[in-house]
């Protein structure tokens, strides 16, 4: 005679239905968010490399996994040829992402200490990805690929939906938190207005 087996909780089968239902949805989904954000992230690279490149965030589990210390990186051959991509770590992808899909208006539009952390986190994330596609265009000098992305962190903001006047606003804000806090390495004497390293030497607007 066969003995009945005891029927699992209704809040078992559901947790079951949702694992196995709802998990290969939600990396689905988290999958082609990731996949857009890097097409969007690498149309901004490729313009500011002057070539095709890419820009790489990680999946789920690379987040996990990861244990870098920087947040972006180019890798450079022997003979000081760039890769045709860069890495970028979760926090500046999230940023960026954020920014694009306009959920960083509140850090946009900063003019009190309680919201600097976040308006100082997107300046980060946005510096990052002008830097990594400095050296994406072959620049490898930490302080001259810094330099250069400083003034180009106004027009990448752009790019991704802040206004000239939020754009401006994040790299001078960046200018003045950010990049005064990096290494001897990144930083120079020539990245001011009118310096060896200004982009613009022409123009009075800085950065």
């Amino acid at each position: 005679m066969r003995t009945a087996r005891p029927s699992a909780p209704a809040w078992v089968k559901l947790a079951l239905v949702a694992v196995f239902v709802g998990g290969p949805g939600w990396w689905l989904m988290e999958h082609r968010d990731r996949v857009g954000n890097e097409s969007r992230l690498s149309a901004i690279a490729t313009a500011i490399a002057g070539r095709d490149v890419h820009v790489r965030c990680p999946g789920v589990t690379g987040r996990v996994l990861s244990w870098d210390i920087v947040e972006g990186s180019v890798r450079f051959d022997e003979t000081g040829r760039p890769a045709d991509e860069t890495r970028i770590r979760a926090f500046t992808c999230a940023e960026l992402d954020a920014l694009a899909e306009g959920r960083r208006a509140a850090a946009l539009a900063c003019t009190a200490a309680e919201c600097e952390a976040a308006a100082n986190d997107v300046a980060l994330a946005v510096d990052v990805l002008a830097h990594e596609s400095f050296h994406l265009a072959g620049v490898i000098d930490e302080a001259e690929t810094e330099c250069r992305a400083v003034q180009t962190l106004a027009w990448t903001a752009q790019r991704l939906g802040a206004t000239p006047e939020q754009g401006r606003s994040l790299a001078r804000r960046y200018l003045e938190s950010g990049y005064p806090r990096l290494p001897q390495r990144y930083r120079s004497g020539a990245c001011v207005d009118g310096g060896g390293l200004d982009l613009r030497p022409r123009d009075p607007v800085w950065p």
